[in-house]
């Protein structure tokens, strides 16, 4: 084991390298699959469709990240793996990058408009609600008029 990796990532000695680059390769073409799944929610406005494969996008992320790391410090894990799956590895790993790229961007655009949705309705809210009771004409306290403006609270879960 490497000093710097988690005990629970053992590699295998055993494993050949065309396993190993076959494997990674299959763990980013299932990333850019769930992480394209998540655009296409987002931009269809669904708030539930980011939390569908949390689970596994996180474990596959994680995976990926501390596959990548070995393969960094021993370029051997690959030796021996035909050109052609190390030139699908350097394009899946480009196309990867591309779609985090793309959701960032939609994750910044959902922001931008969940963050002035609120600051919209609280505006309202606020603009909603009566002044505080003054003296009238004729030294009489005006009643406030009545206002029907309550607080909100959202529940994408509800």
């Amino acid at each position: 084991m490497l000093p710097n990796q988690n005990p629970a990532h053992q590699i295998p000695a055993s494993q050949k390298p065309h396993e190993r680059a076959d494997q990674l390769l299959a763990m980013t073409r299932r990333l850019i699959a769930l992480v394209t799944a998540e655009i296409r929610a987002m931009d269809e406005r669904r708030l539930d469709g980011a939390s569908a494969d949390w689970d596994e996008k996180e474990r596959l992320a994680h995976a990926w990240r501390l596959e990548v790391a070995y393969i960094k410090q021993n370029p051997s894990a690959l030796a021996g793996v035909a050109e052609t799956t190390k030139i699908e590895l350097r394009q899946a790993a480009r196309d990867l990058e591309d779609t985090l790229e793309s959701h960032a961007r939609s994750l910044s655009a959902m922001k931008s408009v969940t963050e002035g949705l609120v600051r919209s309705i609280a505006a309202e809210i606020a603009s909603a609600r009566s002044a505080p009771a003054a003296y009238g004409r004729g030294g009489v306290v005006n009643a406030p008029a009545r206002s029907d403006a309550s607080g909100l609270t959202l529940d994408a879960k509800a």
